[in-house]
């Protein structure tokens, strides 16, 4: 069971900057995650205006956003709601009432049908769900498809999971950074094209950027019929989306939430979107390459792997024997937050480090915080 450390600093927030939290005298780089893809502060006073629902009232963000996000991704429609949560739960109602097919360590919302979806194991007859496996550290690619074909072969004795859907991360991020390999997404088309099943893609977390890409479906080759977005496309402001081309009877005049989209949250997503050019996903990239290659080459017995793709990267961390350790990555967190930078911890056993700057941070801000989450690697002694 996938139950991600958020342990809260010490201290009231006193302000923010773009990528800056100040608590009392002391600032903190945010790699938590907070900063959503963009930064704080991402909106200026001058730029405030009414929340009109588009519910009733039409209005040019609003229809400006729908276009954009269309041009950017291909589908033919958006609906809209106010968080990425509310968005699978809208893409899962489009199956209800038919097996549901996701995997372990996954994490897609807390409303009723995902909460039931995320992070189970095995076969949920009652509710007609199935967990497939998603390698890992602890599972390997050939493991985690054999495991998948059994379970796919008992499942289909007991329900038809034809005309299923399948919902599924890119990169896993409560599970640990899981990132899925080009073989794995091989694996996931041939099996949704044997069952026939819908596909779900959750990029509430990797689109926009945070992956190195705008859209991660894209770089696989996957074909979704629901592709969910969230978190980074309102800043931190209320903001989801169901992107689709098939029918899609649940929203009215694009809405699937009165508040979603409102004049005042598309403006901010306009905004956004405007930021993640081709530029800024090559520096993503480029960045992460450094990041990644700079950890991979401390010497710790503590560091099991270094992975992730992108703004997305996990350092997971075990003890002498290579078992995971959780206290130890607590004692690494919070040296790091001693030191100016946080991050959050995640996986099944809270041992990952995850480091996820915002997009737009500079070189130097994140190199910062880079050299101080690698010295506090580098000086944490194991217990």
């Amino acid at each position: 069971m996938v139950t991600p450390e958020f342990k809260q600093l010490r201290g009231r927030v006193s302000s923010t900057g773009r990528f800056i939290v100040k608590i009392g005298r002391k600032e903190y780089i945010d790699f938590s995650g907070a900063a959503m893809a963009v930064g704080h502060n991402f909106v200026r006073p001058d730029e405030l205006i009414s929340p009109l629902t588009y519910l009733i009232y039409r209005n040019e963000y609003t229809e400006r956003l729908i276009k954009r996000l269309t041009s950017i991704s291909g589908f033919d429609n958006v609906a809209f709601s106010t968080s990425g949560t509310e968005a699978c739960d809208s893409a899962l109602q489009m199956n209800y009432g038919r097996p549901y097919i996701s995997f372990e360590g996954a994490y897609h919302g807390l409303d009723y049908i995902t909460n039931l979806v995320s992070n189970g194991n095995g076969i949920d007859l009652s509710n007609k769900i199935v967990h497939l496996r998603f390698p890992n550290t602890e599972l390997s690619e050939e493991g985690a498809i054999d495991a998948n074909d059994r379970i796919l072969k008992k499942a289909s004795r007991r329900f038809d999971l034809r005309g299923s859907a399948m919902i599924t991360e890119l990169i896993q991020s409560d599970g640990g950074i899981n990132v899925m390999t080009d073989s794995f997404a091989r694996y996931v088309k041939e099996t949704i094209n044997e069952f026939g099943m819908k596909l779900i893609v959750d990029e509430v977390y990797t689109a926009l950027g945070r992956s190195g890409e705008m859209f991660l479906f894209k770089r696989y080759g996957f074909k979704p019929d629901y592709l969910c977005l969230g978190k980074a496309l309102g800043a931190g402001f209320p903001l989801g989306a169901v992107l689709y081309s098939d029918e899609y009877p649940l929203y009215k005049n694009n809405l699937v939430s009165m508040q979603a989209a409102t004049m005042f949250t598309a403006r901010v997503a306009l905004k956004v979107l405007s930021k993640i050019t081709e530029e800024r996903l090559r520096y993503v990239n480029e960045m992460s390459r450094q990041i990644i290659d700079s950890l991979r080459e401390i010497e710790s017995g503590n560091i099991l792997e270094v992975r992730g793709r992108g703004f997305m990267i996990g350092v997971e961390l075990v003890d002498s024997r290579g078992r995971p350790d959780p206290k130890y990555a607590l004692e690494v967190r919070d040296k790091a937050a001693k030191g100016g930078v946080v991050c959050t911890l995640t996986g099944a056993n809270n041992n990952v480090l995850k480091i996820t700057p915002p997009v737009t941070a500079p070189a130097q801000i994140v190199e910062k915080g880079v050299s101080i989450i690698a010295e506090t690697l580098r000086s944490t002694k194991h217990p």
